[in-house]
């Protein structure tokens, strides 16, 4: 087996995003895992939010919702949520198989070679050759581009823009409450924003804090990988905007120009949101259509087949993706493991993993989309400030009646991530 990564090094490459690993994710995480580095990815999750609050974007309270203690980290359970950084978890990823992995490697192409193995290409002028490739290239996969040329990636709705502020900077302007949990804030003209402080057991140096158990303490001093990693405790935010963003700034739209892009759109919000988003670090600042695959119909399974964003396609998704991938890619190994062992053909085995996961993907992925559809019609010019009204009345009269907060309570959980998984 061999792994054959685009970025040139272990630490390269943004990957700032928070995925919140559900139940199921977990799962398949500790059934991956060696039981010592599923102790790690648990040491090194976030700090759980405490609670979920709805304000207006003059910073009302609307609603406040106190959300249940994840599973701590000793008791290797895989129950509750986890909230992990995308970069520290890449780098659990490849920690103890660096021996298999190539950097630098960016595909550009493969080919079905006599016998049925297969070669592919890179960009560096190098290539491989392998009996199942498995493209698990991204939301852009050139793997899928040339497999399924028919499978495309559709915008769809509207806009999403985020970025990272450091913990220390974000205290200095933000409430107390909106640092001790999940915030969303609904702006008058149908946006909205979330943010989250992600707050983890290692200092600016990558030593344990003084407060962190011994265990804990321990599986960070003595992992390798954190070596690699640059994230810090900080605030995440992230914006929903109206799709004619997406369309009207450059695709490249990022760093400082983004930010001053965002300061507009949240003219008239309170100023302490605004100092926030001004406190951004721009490295961290980005921004993407929302996308979602195609529906398309089963294929016929081939030694060439897709994982995560790959096969499919859901951004942004608050980790939904991630999970799903985390399961699949469970699948897909015992599947690969058990033909091998039994002598049966691995097209037999990958034949099996896209029956097991197209049924669920295309089920996903139509959740999604008409997630993003009411999403859409909240941010249009005339009916989006009109909903927006409407829902922070419906709000401020939830938070004062239980029966009917559980039931809004209920809508805002796809805000946690990983909800089905």
């Amino acid at each position: 087996m061999a792994v054959y990564e685009r970025e040139a090094a272990r630490g390269d490459g943004f990957f700032g995003c928070r995925l919140a690993i559900g139940p199921r994710g977990s799962k398949a995480l500790r059934d991956a895992l060696p039981p010592d580095l599923y102790q790690t990815f648990l040491a090194t999750c976030a700090a759980p939010p405490r609670h979920l609050a709805v304000y207006s974007d003059g910073l009302d309270e609307l609603l406040s919702i106190r959300l249940p203690a994840s599973a701590g980290s000793g008791d290797g359970s895989a129950t509750g949520m986890h909230y992990a950084s995308a970069m520290t978890l890449r780098q659990l990823m490849l920690t103890g198989v660096e021996d298999v992995v190539h950097f630098g490697k960016e595909l550009t192409h493969y080919e079905q070679r006599p016998g049925g193995r297969i070669a592919a290409f890179f960009a560096d002028g190098s290539s491989a050759v392998g009996d199942v490739l498995v493209g698990a290239d991204g939301r852009c996969s050139r793997v899928r581009r040339q497999y399924l040329p028919h499978a495309g990636v559709l915008e769809c709705g509207p806009a999403a823009v985020f970025g990272q502020v450091p913990l220390s900077d974000a205290a200095m302007v933000l409430p107390g409450k909106m640092l001790e949990g999940l915030s969303v804030v609904s702006g008058r003209d149908g946006s909205s924003l979330m943010t989250q402080p992600m707050e983890f057991k290692w200092d600016a140096m990558g030593e344990p804090k003084p407060h962190v158990g011994r265990l804990d303490a321990a599986l960070i001093k003595t992992w390798p990988g954190l070596s690699h990693d640059r994230t810090v405790d900080h605030v995440l935010w992230g914006l929903m905007v109206p799709s004619w963003f997406s369309r009207t700034e450059p695709a490249c739209l990022a760093g400082d120009r983004l930010v001053d892009a965002v300061m507009g759109l949240t003219r008239p919000w309170h100023t302490a949101l605004r100092a926030l988003v001004k406190l951004t670090d721009p490295a961290t600042a980005a921004a993407t259509p929302a996308l979602v695959s195609d529906s398309v119909a089963r294929w016929q399974a081939t030694n060439v087949t897709l994982l995560g964003d790959a096969l499919v396609c859901r951004v942004p998704d608050a980790g939904e993706g991630a999970n799903a991938a985390f399961r699949a890619a469970g699948i897909l190994c015992r599947l690969l493991a058990e033909a091998v062992d039994r002598g049966r053909p691995v097209v037999s085995a990958i034949n099996d993993y896209e029956a097991a996961t197209h049924r669920c993907g295309r089920a996903a992925s139509s959740a999604y989309t008409k997630c993003l559809t009411r999403q859409a019609r909240a941010t249009k010019p005339v009916i989006g400030p009109v909903l927006a009204a409407g829902t922070r009345m419906r709000l401020r009269v939830a938070d004062r009646v239980p029966r009917l907060k559980a039931r809004v309570a209920s809508e805002y959980r796809w805000l946690q991530g990983g909800s089905t998984a």
